[in-house]
């Protein structure tokens, strides 16, 4: 089964702001978020809590999502640099 991407738009606001600054890292995390459609639970993500929301790590970058199975889709949330 093939799961449809959709982007939200704070998602695609932060993958636009990556890209302007490494579009190394940027095309990294498109790619990643791409393989979700085949494999939306790999091994490098996580469960965020009781929530149904789920965390994609890419080296320094996060990817929240929702995996939503009524509609075969993940939608992705939020792009953004881990600070700790």
């Amino acid at each position: 089964m093939t799961y449809t991407i959709i982007w939200e738009l704070r998602a695609r606001q932060g993958l636009e702001k990556l890209r302007a600054q490494d579009t190394t890292v940027a095309s990294a995390v498109t790619r990643a978020v791409n393989q979700l459609a085949r494999d939306p639970e790999p091994p490098s993500s996580s469960k965020l809590g009781g929530t149904g929301f789920r965390r994609l790590r890419i080296g320094e970058y996060r990817v929240t999502y929702e995996i939503d199975g009524i509609n075969i889709a993940i939608k992705v949330l939020m792009v953004g640099k881990v600070t700790l």
